[in-house]
């Protein structure tokens, strides 16, 4: 499991999410709703996030990660449309022991550049009145802040030391080392530092997956090259091949759990392995009992090869510290979504995982945990929220054996989910 997660999040003025009051976080997260209803847009702030603090590999593009992080976002078509310009959009991120990131950006005219109003980090997790800041930015200037700085090694009192020249178009927390370059308080002292990495490096081990964007033409006709370290599925899945096979040598215990897992889906197959097609090239063949000659991913179903995906995302001994998968039953069999479901709740045992499903089929599977499903639903006409089922209005048609899917299916209002 690792070491931190995202317990909640919340927005204020984006787009249509009407989420000032948080939603909370488990480790398994199953998301229902109409389409519109602001899953995507839920997303995307966590992805915005991520974008903010992973150096473009583009070393030669002008913008910042701020700002085409934003870009991705949206620019200022981020702004919730029933508000007028100027104004401010918030996006808090909680994460476990306490940790509170805050967010204000400002949106000043349409099509102007969004820029960072107020940044700050701060943790309940010291026994004080108030929270204790590790650092707040632009709180009471813009392009200025303050820094938490230890009095002594006992780290029992503190005091903030102040910041200029703060960025407006890129984190804080990004571009700390600079910030504090000039300070006279050794790293130790400044506790932001090493909560610093802590974060950073949880936020960069988020993956993101859209079965709309699995491309499974790609993924048929890739045949990546041996050497390179790719131990995580990329977006587009093209590189399958050489994932598999760099975790089958990581992890001997993967090649059988892996295996024995795809017979859930073809129970005759007799083993998946990668293959040298070239000095310095690898490929899948799938081989079946009964059969003396062996199958290529150009050669099995597009179910069949989302299914090999998701099980090398799901059952890897690598998993992300967070993992989003929108839509996974897009092009699945319902007979699979069984094992599929199961999939699933083995990986949230070990990291946290956030699931969009349409799928009342895949829903069926998560009726024991019915207070893990999150539906978005409309609030007003311009703005959704997102409640947690409640088990207590659940519990008589669970108990006369109604699935989770059934009541969706027939659009019962205890579940909601549906666009009418």
């Amino acid at each position: 499991m690792n070491t931190l997660s995202l317990t909640s999040l919340s927005t204020k003025n984006y787009k249509n999410l009407s989420i000032e009051n948080g939603i909370s976080l488990n480790n398994l997260n199953i998301f229902i709703g109409p389409n519109g209803s602001g899953k995507s847009n839920f997303i995307a702030i966590l992805e915005f996030l991520k974008n903010c603090i992973i150096p473009n590999s583009d070393e030669s593009q002008s913008a910042s990660q701020f700002e085409s992080a934003v870009a991705i976002l949206g620019g200022s078509k981020i702004l919730d449309k029933s508000l007028n310009f100027p104004a401010r959009i918030n996006f808090s991120y909680h994460f476990e022991e306490g940790l509170n990131f805050n967010l204000n950006l400002f949106a000043g005219a349409k099509n102007a550049k969004v820029s960072i109003a107020e940044e700050s980090l701060s943790t309940s997790i010291f026994k004080r009145p108030q929270p204790f800041h590790y650092y707040m930015y632009h709180d009471k200037k813009i392009g200025e802040g303050v820094v938490s700085v230890w009095n002594d090694s006992s780290e029992q009192s503190s005091h903030f030391e102040n910041v200029e020249n703060v960025p407006t178009n890129s984190l804080g927390i990004v571009v700390l080392h600079n910030l504090l370059e000039k300070s006279e308080n050794p790293p130790q002292r400044t506790p932001i530092y090493k909560i610093r990495r802590q974060i950073t490096d949880y936020i960069k081990g988020w993956h993101f997956y859209n079965a709309n964007n699995m491309n499974l033409e790609m993924i048929r006709s890739s045949e990546p090259k041996i050497g390179l370290s790719d131990v995580f599925l990329s977006p587009s899945g093209h590189n399958l091949a050489l994932v598999i096979e760099n975790l089958i040598q990581q992890d001997m215990d993967f090649d059988d759990g892996f295996n024995y897992a795809m017979k859930s889906v073809l129970p005759l197959t007799r083993r998946i392995r990668p293959v040298r097609t070239g000095l310095m090239t690898v490929n899948l063949e799938w081989h079946f009992d009964g059969l003396s000659d062996h199958f290529f991913l150009n050669e099995m179903s597009d179910g069949t090869v989302r299914m090999l995906c998701w099980a090398t995302i799901l059952l890897s001994p690598n998993l992300p510290s967070l993992l989003i998968i929108d839509e996974p039953e897009l092009g699945i069999h319902a007979a699979w979504m069984p094992v599929l479901a199961e999939w699933i709740k083995r990986a949230s045992e070990r990291t946290q995982v956030i699931i969009c499903t349409h799928s009342p089929d895949l829903l069926d599977k998560f009726t024991d945990f019915s207070q893990n499903v999150l539906c978005f639903s409309e609030k007003d006409q311009n703005h959704f929220s997102a409640e947690p089922l409640s088990v207590e209005m659940l519990q008589e048609r669970l108990d006369e054996g109604w699935k989770l899917g059934d009541l969706y299916r027939v659009g019962d209002p205890s579940i909601g989910g549906w666009p009418w």
